[in-house]
């Protein structure tokens, strides 16, 4: 998920400052367009015709938007300007909405609602929290990549197999993804301090609004299995 080269990076305090509210707004921007985008998708009923087919075909949702992830990386690979960036960001904030439809369905219509609101409480206070110990450890989490990507892995395999097999992964598996989740936070929150440099804000704010995307989503997924 790393773009292929960094700019230099900030050299002051005041371009450090101004570099971390222009990554934040950016993600607080791409928060909001998911809300609308997915406002958008249950208002015009598409959300509701997609649903029980992604539901019964999650193999071919889940290669698809594996597919459209690499594409869109590749595009911020390729070319790090801002319109490429802001590309990325984009299909980054379509595919997180579309690949929440069957999840926010089920919430939607059998489950009780105020479980979104419960589950945005527990991701903006994991999220805080793992944003305080970057910004107070003053540590590099890089070396979480590689066991990021392990899990990740992992993780990938139990969900293809819960699938393939019509297996239940369950409530731990939810929590030990929310525990993955958090670990993708602080690593993507490390990166934004220590590895990023001018320019980057924009793909800054796409890698960690994803890494918070995947938190809420495992997060809402142990409220939903706890009921």
């Amino acid at each position: 998920m790393e773009p292929a080269t960094y700019a230099p990076p900030y050299s002051t305090t005041q371009d450090n400052t101004a570099f971390l509210r222009a990554t934040y707004l950016h993600l607080l921007g791409a928060v909001i367009a998911f809300i609308g985008v997915e406002f958008v998708l249950f208002q015009t009923g598409i959300a509701q015709t997609l649903a029980p087919v992604m539901t019964s075909n999650w193999l071919i949702v889940l290669g698809g938007f594996m597919v459209l992830g690499f594409l869109a990386n590749y595009l911020t690979q390729a070319d790090v300007s801002p319109s490429m960036q802001y590309a990325r960001m984009a299909v980054t904030i379509l595919l997180q909405a579309f690949i929440f439809i069957p999840l926010l369905a089920y919430v939607l219509y059998f489950s009780d609602t105020t479980v979104l609101s419960t589950a945005g409480a527990i991701t903006l206070t994991i999220f805080g929290a793992m944003t305080a110990v970057v910004a107070y450890s003053g540590k590099n989490f890089s070396f979480l990549g590689p066991f990021l990507a392990v899990a990740g892995i992992a993780a990938l395999l139990a969900i293809v197999g819960a699938v393939i097999f019509s297996v239940s992964l369950g409530f731990y598996f939810a929590l030990a993804m929310v525990v993955f989740a958090a670990g993708t936070v602080l690593y993507e929150t490390s990166k934004i301090i220590h590895e990023y440099g001018e320019g980057q804000h924009i793909a800054a704010a796409t890698n960690l609004f994803a890494s918070v995307a995947l938190l809420f989503y495992y997060v809402l997924t142990a409220l939903i299995s706890r009921e």
